[in-house]
């Protein structure tokens, strides 16, 4: 019965990802809101959708091989006939985790990457965007995969370490784990972009004088300003004002630059800072923090019954198998609090493009919106449901009719 359970769920949760698909896909011949019409002209607006079914089916096909990978391993035990091979050889609890969850994750990541060869190398060059070259996407891949193999290795042995002094009792401790990595995260994370790209100090010139004007007006501190090597890889582009305290850093895309008028980045960097002045993050917080408690609480429930990892081949519990079911019935509710998540996140992007407004002017933020979306192809006419389930910013149009109100 809970085998049954646990792949029912769990094909559920495909199916439901795939239903939002089709929701993409049915709106792809809507009726453009008025005050998006001329983000395209006709030819790049056809463009634009052709880009978009084409990833859309890309999304698709890389769905089911994934889909099937992961059943495989759940009607196949694969998880235990790994766990089995490696006793033979240890049997140290943190070695025979790792090994039953890393080895799944390294097969998944490599085959991720060879289906993304084609998005990178196909899709993306087709339409414009890509700038990798194969060297770049090879180091790309390693650099990721040695922080995943850091961080959930990590967290992992952590997670055991601590669950074999204090038995139960790190369901609880790991929610405070898991608020300091938040933390931290949030420090480092203008560090960790330098792991990808390099940055270089903006060069003085009038831009950099209305950035620093910007940043003096707001009361928004700052390391440092810089270009990110972005056309590196893409086309596209972005900008961000991260980190804290000493980390404090605005990173400007050199693709943003190349692309957009003065007035327009600095619409862009007005939206960023006012962010940090609203205190976004933080407001996110409670949320976030929320969940995880909920994430642990049912932790509790999943990895100390034997019945979970019995249904998959194991004698007993297994912590780690546990882990990987955790995260496979938690996926439905994650579903469901994606929703009060992202309209969070949505009224959070309105509050920022208020401020832009006001710091840069209405008319340089609504024009620096339409630049991104045609400048990375996005979606005009997405569907309701998806916005509220996935969306973390609001459609372009909803932007700009805030802009508008907000400036009358």
């Amino acid at each position: 019965m809970m085998r049954l359970l646990i792949i029912g769920i769990f094909l559920a949760t495909v199916a439901f990802g795939f239903f939002l698909k089709y929701l993409t896909y049915s709106r792809r011949n809507a009726s453009l809101p008025a005050n998006v019409r001329d983000v395209f002209d006709e030819a790049a607006y056809a463009k634009n959708q052709a880009y978009s079914m084409e990833t859309l089916r890309y999304g698709i096909v890389t769905g089911v091989i994934s889909t099937l990978f992961s059943l495989a391993f759940l009607l196949f035990n694969l998880h235990a006939g790994l766990y089995a091979w490696v006793l033979a050889y240890t049997q140290s609890v943190y070695l025979t985790s790792l090994f039953i969850l890393g080895v799944p994750l390294l097969v998944g990541a490599v085959l991720d990457q060879l289906l993304s060869i084609y998005s990178t190398f196909v899709i993306e060059a087709k339409y414009g965007f890509n700038k990798t070259t194969p060297k770049t996407f090879v180091v790309d891949f390693f650099k990721e995969l040695l922080l995943m193999v850091v961080l959930l290795g990590g967290l992992l042995t952590l997670f055991l370490w601590l669950h074999g002094l204090m038995g139960d009792g790190v369901f609880v401790t790991f929610f405070f784990v898991l608020l300091a990595l938040s933390l931290l995260m949030r420090f480092l994370s203008p560090l960790l972009v330098r792991i990808f790209n390099k940055l270089t100090p903006l060069e003085d010139g009038p831009l950099k004088d209305r950035i620093n004007a910007l940043a003096s007006q707001t009361g928004y501190k700052f390391k440092g300003i810089y270009t990110v090597d972005a056309s590196r890889r893409s086309t596209k582009l972005n900008a961000f004002a991260a980190g804290f305290g000493k980390t404090k850093t605005i990173g400007l895309y050199d693709t943003l630059i190349e692309k957009m008028p003065e007035d327009e980045v600095i619409a862009v960097l007005a939206h960023e800072i006012g962010h940090a002045k609203k205190g976004h993050v933080l407001k996110s917080m409670p949320l976030s923090l929320l969940y995880a408690a909920l994430m642990l609480a049912a932790a509790y429930f999943v990895l100390t019954q034997p019945a979970v990892s019995q249904a998959f081949g194991f004698e007993g519990a297994n912590m780690a198998f546990g882990m990987y079911v955790l995260s496979i019935m938690l996926a439905p509710v994650m579903l469901l609090l994606q929703i009060p998540s992202n309209a969070l996140s949505r009224k959070h992007e309105y509050e920022a493009d208020r401020m832009g407004s006001q710091l840069a002017g209405a008319p340089a933020m609504a024009s620096s919106l339409k630049t991104l979306y045609r400048e990375s192809f996005g979606n005009l006419t997405p569907h309701p449901f998806v916005v509220m389930l996935e969306y973390s910013h609001p459609p372009l149009s909803q932007r700009l009719d805030a802009i508008e109100k907000n400036a009358e």
